[in-house]
């Protein structure tokens, strides 16, 4: 195991993530999805290595409004661009997801920056995840599937329940991760470098 910082892990992850040609503004909201669940104590460095494999090979969706068992959305990719759309929308959304842990770190930044409650269901209408108050509830264990339908919705009653509360650990700005899948990730982000040349020096400003 390596220690990191979380700023590390939001760094090299984005550019890990660029390597793969995805789009900036979606690699960075998986960073910030990564540092959440990194500074929750929730693993995460498996789940980004997978699903770099899966986006080369075609096998995930980053379409919101396409998706399915075979090709399902990928959550930390597009997580929080699909919270923001249901918020934006007031709708229910209803489909497959992969890396289901991920729409939790969404949901709990998107209840605090515009005070709104979410609630994500199973494919039996069950809650499994809801956010009160700016805080977060969920069910871990139930999660832990990589893949699953599922609903997500804006929530109505706020009620607590006997879901677990998300608690932010104090004073924790690192993380520890596995060192042979880090190097991987770092050997990823490598690639998003350009190298050293009189045409990269001159687009740098220098």
């Amino acid at each position: 195991m390596v220690q990191l910082s979380l700023n590390e892990i939001y760094s090299e992850t984005q550019k890990a993530l660029r390597s793969l040609g995805i789009d900036w503004g979606i690699a960075k909201d998986c960073a910030v999805l990564t540092r959440w669940l990194a500074l929750h104590n929730q693993y995460f460095l498996g789940s980004i290595l997978k699903t770099a494999d899966m986006y080369k090979n075609k096998k995930i969706s980053i379409s919101i409004q396409e998706n399915n068992f075979k090709k399902p959305l990928s959550a930390n990719l597009m997580g929080m661009l699909l919270v923001e759309y249901i918020a934006a929308k007031k709708i229910v959304w209803e489909g497959f997801l992969y890396n289901p842990k991920f729409i939790l770190a969404a949901m709990n930044i998107i209840a605090i920056e515009q005070k709104i409650n979410m609630e994500l269901r199973d494919k039996n209408n069950k809650v499994i995840a809801f956010t009160n108050n700016k805080k977060l509830y969920a069910d871990i264990i139930q999660l832990k599937t990589s893949n699953g339908y599922f609903f997500l919705s804006l929530e109505i009653n706020n009620k607590i329940n006997k879901l677990d509360k998300f608690v932010t650990p104090s004073a924790q700005n690192t993380s520890y991760v596995n060192e042979k899948c880090w190097n991987k990730l770092k050997a990823m982000a490598f690639e998003t470098y350009v190298p050293e040349s009189e045409t990269s020096i001159s687009g740098a400003g220098y």
